[in-house]
């Protein structure tokens, strides 16, 4: 009988984690600084000038994109440290645990979503062969 309170118990505080997990995944998530970005129609690259700046301004936004992942990720993985450092059992390791992984998760689809929105980067124009 014993056994079977314990599991009920776990069972029971795994379904609270679950259902104070994704308040609590917006609100670490609200944290982060998220980048938007919005794509615009290019104009047809033709010299190397307008393609090295449309290169480095692609390359300043993909790292953007790219730190801002790495930032929501070490905070997920700060607060993950933070609360599993307070933890008294098990289940407050686990939900912990869930926690960080839905923080990773969702930044991941932000990072994905932002990289979908910068599009391809910018082509290099083809070389004009001289007429001899």
């Amino acid at each position: 009988m014993k056994g079977f309170a314990a599991r009920t118990l776990a069972a029971m505080a795994i379904m609270a984690t679950l259902a104070l997990a994704a308040p609590l995944v917006s609100s670490a998530a609200s944290a982060v600084p998220t980048t938007t970005t919005t794509t615009t129609t290019t104009l047809a690259i033709t010299t190397l000038k307008q393609y090295r700046a449309a290169e480095k301004l692609y390359l300043a936004k993909l790292k953007v994109i790219n730190d801002t992942f790495v930032a929501a990720v070490d905070i997920a993985k700060s607060n993950y440290a933070t609360t599993v450092s307070v933890a008294t059992n098990s289940t407050e390791r686990i939900s912990a645990r869930a926690t960080m992984r839905l923080a990773i998760a969702d930044a991941t689809i932000a990072r994905a979503s932002a990289l979908i929105n910068l599009g391809k980067a910018p082509v290099k124009p083809k070389a004009h062969k001289a007429i001899a």
